[in-house]
């Protein structure tokens, strides 16, 4: 092959004939800083800026849906099941590392104005909530030694640090109110569940930085399967040589939480984080055949089979998403999208929801 023609082969296999995009495609194009700082208008460019940015832009939109839908107006059947009269019932699902860090006061948002009707969270999620209204977690680096912090009586997470007496007070404010709930189930019968007993702590909390307390003001159930899991299991494990007896009881919930999705006219789901908060709240719509919004927000790679990294296409195959759905995931740390995706959705509607709820 000549010169020439070795140029125009080249040249056929770089430049192959484009086809002809449709007309709706948008096109990239990011934020104009010459138009001065506008913070609304640069998080509504994320959208076409490409990349997680996009995604954020999308999972906008999907929240977006989840409260026009929770706007409408639904008639309320005479014996109608709670969260049933609301056109899109929302389950929030977070990792305990976000009730650690500042992504707290967030949630104590959307729960403290009842944005959301249905919280999945682990030990952890629930128990440093209390923790931080007792004593204050701290800022630190992630490169602080792990044996040099073990011998000062430090725990870290990530960034963060958690002295140790900050359980020991937790200990202290707990163990009254197990004694307590010991003796209830004694003497009146109580039949205590993991979501009955954080009810129960939210109210004895009585600390309005607290997110439990918004659960339980706005009797919003806040469940967690694994409770034991955390300093929540050391302290009944501590408890039960002390006063023996304390049973919690996971059937009851379970037929709970799926019985919310069962009987919700729509569904959305919004989950920070993988494990244990983001199949619960899956499998509780897969009783209804899938919900009919959801939002991913995690780092979680879906190469080695992980439910916690698995995209939500992974979920219409089980049925716990919708096939009509178009859910989306977040490849991003949930302390820098959240709070963002709250600005644009919850917070920019929240007179809109304030006024349904006082209807």
């Amino acid at each position: 092959m000549d010169d020439q023609a070795a140029q125009e082969a080249a040249r056929q296999a770089v430049l192959v004939k484009s086809c002809t995009l449709p007309d709706d495609m948008p096109t990239v194009r990011g934020y104009d800083f010459d138009r001065g700082v506008d913070l609304k208008a640069l998080l509504q460019s994320y959208t076409t800026t490409g990349f997680q940015a996009s995604s954020y832009g999308q999972a906008v939109q999907e929240v977006n849906k989840m409260i026009e839908k929770r706007l409408e107006p639904v008639e309320e059947e005479e014996g109608s099941s709670p969260g049933s009269c609301l056109g899109c019932t929302i389950f929030l699902g977070y990792t305990s590392n976000l009730i650690s860090s500042g992504v707290r006061e967030t949630i104590r948002y959307l729960v403290q104005h009842k944005m959301v009707d249905v919280v999945v969270t682990t030990a952890g999620g629930v128990e440093e909530d209390f923790i931080k209204c007792l004593a204050p977690t701290f800022l630190g680096e992630f490169s602080l030694r792990g044996k040099e912090l073990r011998k000062r009586g430090i725990n870290r997470i990530g960034n963060l640090l958690v002295p140790n007496d900050n359980y020991c007070k937790f200990e202290d404010w707990l163990m009254p109110i197990l004694d307590q709930m010991v003796l209830e189930q004694k003497t009146e019968g109580t039949l205590w569940t993991p979501s009955k007993m954080i009810h129960r702590l939210g109210k004895e909390i009585n600390n309005p930085e607290s997110v439990y307390y918004w659960a339980y003001k706005n009797d919003i159930p806040v469940f967690s399967p694994a409770l034991t899991d955390g300093s929540l299991g050391d302290m009944i494990y501590f408890h039960s040589y002390k006063n023996p007896g304390l049973v919690l009881d996971i059937v009851e919930d379970i037929r709970r939480i799926n019985s919310r999705a069962v009987h919700a006219k729509q569904t959305g789901m919004i989950i920070l984080g993988g494990g244990l908060v983001k199949h619960h709240i899956c499998n509780a719509n897969l009783m209804r055949n899938g919900a009919d919004y959801a939002v991913f927000v995690n780092t979680g790679q879906e190469f080695d089979g992980s439910d916690s990294g698995a995209r939500p296409d992974e979920a219409v195959s089980w049925g716990k998403i919708r096939l009509d759905a178009t859910p989306v995931k977040v490849y991003a740390d949930a302390s820098l999208v959240f709070p963002l995706l709250v600005a644009e959705t919850f917070a920019h509607n929240a007179a809109r929801l304030a006024a349904q709820k006082k209807d």
